[in-house]
């Protein structure tokens, strides 16, 4: 954030002129020393002791951020201490430092100037939920039985309760079936066909499955033909002990097809058609921070034309430039989503090429922005950087669009968060900052940093529930994450399809490695979240812009909100706005849209940005703790419902966007953050949530919705 004050050079060295005399607020250099002779009798003090001592005092053990006066009045401070600077952050007034114990104790003596945060992590969208366990998304069918993988994906076991089969009942009953090769149920003669449920007794001592485990269950029957049929002819259910099930999905007819591309999510958008017209999101340059890309392939290093598209790309882990002969993407997350955005290959159905193509925006330009590790974790300073190099950069390469498919949880206010700070700067420069909600669903109150900044567009996640031509029985997917923010405003702004995205990857990258059964040929790979969600919203900004190029960020905001379809059935929502915030993302009515003037209205960035004026949403709690919007009558279906199109987010339906900041506001108790989520210095991470105190790995959220 900007600082309220411009403290001069003076004013900090003077500060540090005082350390020798620390206040009494602040703990004294020399009682480091004290407190550790107080602990051990004399000549005791062992090697390690010794050198764990020195090194509270000198080692540079603490990665934090800094932020207050100018940059190089920061980067003085720090030189004139002895500390480190690892990343210099004008974008937020700020700079990242490794800096000792001891040095650490003397900043904090001058936090009535500065501001002082802990490094902590950040993470892909794409994050495990907490079952654990995944099924493969296609099912083998032999003559006479059908077989399903499962993988446990944490280093915990998973527990089996029952199991449940449906099937059609010309294949008579089931025989039997085995988990892993082992009998859990049998029998030679039975009247019951159709349908079968199999209890924890019967699983015996197979219903455990150890950490990273797979097992296959082989379901047989009576009669021959099961090849005759369809994946989705059949039901195969798992419950599991720890609150959670999976089910063997549908599957489309066309998986079985080898050379198939399966971009659903282009046809569903209405993508296809504007492609047809000629608007593929030429001339339009999307930035992605993200693990890299996979420039070799020729669907993402050149545009439908054939044409070099990368423009350019940064290491932000290492800080530098990146020749497109040695971009590279070792997780394959990143190459995912670019190839959700922009993929410039035709589209392939039923074995035949169609007019349009497989990516949402397939001529849009690119800049990599690569801020994560091979196996996925990532840090605040480095996704910093990242966004600076975007601040920075955003004029000479045209970046219009730059979407974050990452976040992490809320430890403070949106405008506290050094992240949300870059977004917010990045969008008051007219950057379109399109970002994934998060995978922590369904729980209300879990978007996270950065979709919880008010003024970007945050995308939660839908499926096609596999039937591609019927949009009725679209689904929320259930880990999207809901809001409303700690704000109290509504999110997601919208939602998109992220359910089974075929997207690509190759198999030497750490996730495929990791889950070759979502491999799909050589260069495709299946993955769901909202990180895909955010991708298909990206490739539409593109679109947009191609048709327009005049359009500010606020007005692809606007234009985007008021095209969309809400699920409904009735006249009732079929889910809330804090599930699927207006509507499901519609491409052919963005692009045809005149709206403007009806996103972040009531809003000044730049007071917000410089702490003179803070933003609170329209959501509040009822007595019954139940979330409602203020100035906003919705009733939410409880029963079936439909995607309808007759039932548009009109500007009669929208909400008063903003309030001011009112320091009296806040939830129940029960929904404020916990002191263990506050910017303190002891913060630490949950154990399950620990990657060397500042990291955090990211763990794929593979198939199941």
């Amino acid at each position: 954030m900007k600082p309220k004050f411009n403290k001069q050079r003076a004013l900090l060295l003077a500060g540090l002129v005082c350390f020798s005399s620390v206040s009494s607020a602040g703990l004294e250099v020399s009682s480091l020393v004290k407190d550790i002779k107080s602990t051990v009798e004399p000549g005791s003090l062992g090697a390690s002791q010794l050198v764990n001592t020195v090194n509270s005092l000198v080692g540079l053990n603490n990665e934090v951020i800094i932020q207050g006066a100018e940059v190089s009045v920061l980067i003085d401070v720090i030189n004139t201490l002895g500390g480190v600077i690892t990343h210099e952050l004008p974008l937020i007034n700020g700079i990242g430092v490794r800096v000792s114990d001891a040095q650490l104790v003397l900043l904090n003596q001058l936090t009535d100037i500065i501001t002082i945060k802990k490094n902590e992590a950040v993470y892909t969208s794409s994050a495990l939920d907490h079952c654990l366990v995944y099924g493969s998304h296609v099912a083998e069918l032999t003559n006479r039985s059908i077989r399903w993988n499962l993988y446990n994906a944490r280093d915990m076991e998973a527990n089996m309760q029952s199991m449940s089969f449906k099937w059609p009942e010309e294949l008579g009953h089931i025989y039997s079936v085995k988990v892993n090769g082992a009998t859990v149920y049998w029998r030679l003669y039975s009247k019951q066909t159709g349908e079968l449920s199999i209890d924890i007794k019967r699983l015996k001592r197979f219903a455990k499955l150890d950490s990273f485990e797979g097992v296959t269950v082989e379901v047989s029957f009576a009669n021959k033909g099961v090849q005759s049929y369809q994946q989705r002819d059949f039901s195969l259910d798992v419950q599991f002990k720890e609150g959670c099930d999976r089910s063997l999905v549908k599957g489309y007819d066309t998986q079985a097809n080898e050379g198939d591309s399966n971009s659903y999510y282009v046809n569903n958008i209405g993508a296809d058609e504007l492609h047809d017209r000629g608007i593929t999101g030429k001339d339009v340059t999307v930035a992605v921070i993200d693990s890299g890309l996979w420039a070799a392939h020729s669907a993402l290093g050149n545009d439908t034309a054939n044409n070099t598209r990368i423009k350019a790309a940064y290491d932000a882990l290492e800080d530098t430039e990146v020749s497109l002969s040695n971009l590279t993407d070792e997780n394959s997350h990143g190459t995912h989503i670019t190839g959700i955005i922009a993929n410039s290959d035709r589209a392939v159905v039923d074995g035949q090429m169609r007019s349009y193509y497989q990516g949402v925006a397939p001529d849009a330009n690119l800049v990599v922005v690569k801020a994560f590790y091979e196996d996925g974790h990532s840090t605040y300073l480095d996704a910093l950087r990242g966004l600076q190099y975007i601040a920075d950069n955003h004029e000479a390469l045209n970046i219009r669009v730059v979407n974050l498919s990452f976040g992490a949880p809320p430890r403070s206010n949106y405008w506290d968060d050094p992240i949300n700070q870059a977004v917010m700067a990045l969008w008051e420069k007219d950057v379109i900052v399109v970002t994934s909600a998060g995978n922590t669903g369904p729980s209300a109150m879990t978007i996270g940093v950065p979709a919880n900044v008010p003024y970007v567009i945050s995308v939660g996640a839908i499926s096609d529930n596999y039937t591609q031509d019927n949009a009725n029985d679209d689904t929320l997917l259930s880990f999207s994450s809901q809001g409303p923010t700690h704000e109290a405003f509504i999110k997601p702004d919208m939602v998109a399809p992220g359910g089974h995205m075929f997207s690509l990857a190759n198999e030497d990258m750490y996730v495929p490695a990791k889950y070759p059964q979502y491999m799909v040929g050589k260069d495709r790979f299946i993955m769901s979240g909202t990180s895909q969600a955010s991708g298909v919203v990206s490739g539409v900004v593109a679109l947009m812009l191609q048709n327009d190029p005049s359009l500010s960020a606020n007005d692809v905001k606007c234009r985007l909100m008021t095209s969309t379809t809400m699920a409904q059935v009735n006249g009732k929502l079929a889910y809330s706005p804090f599930q699927q915030g207006s509507g499901s993302v519609n491409a052919i009515k963005a692009v045809e849209s005149n709206e403007s003037g009806c996103a972040n209205n009531g809003m000044d960035i730049a007071a917000d940005l410089s702490g003179e004026q803070h933003y609170m949403g329209a959501a509040r709690k009822d007595d019954e703790g139940n979330y409602y919007i203020q100035g906003f009558e919705f009733e939410v279906w409880e029963e079936a419902f439909m995607w309808e199109e007759a039932f548009m987010w009109e500007e009669a339906f929208m909400w008063e966007e903003a309030f001011m900041w009112e320091e009296a506001f806040m939830w129940e108790e029960a929904f404020m953050w916990e002191e263990a989520f506050m910017w303190e210095e002891a913060f630490m991470w949950e154990e399950a949530f620990m990657w060397e105190e500042a990291h955090m790995n990211q763990e794929n959220f593979m198939l199941q919705e």
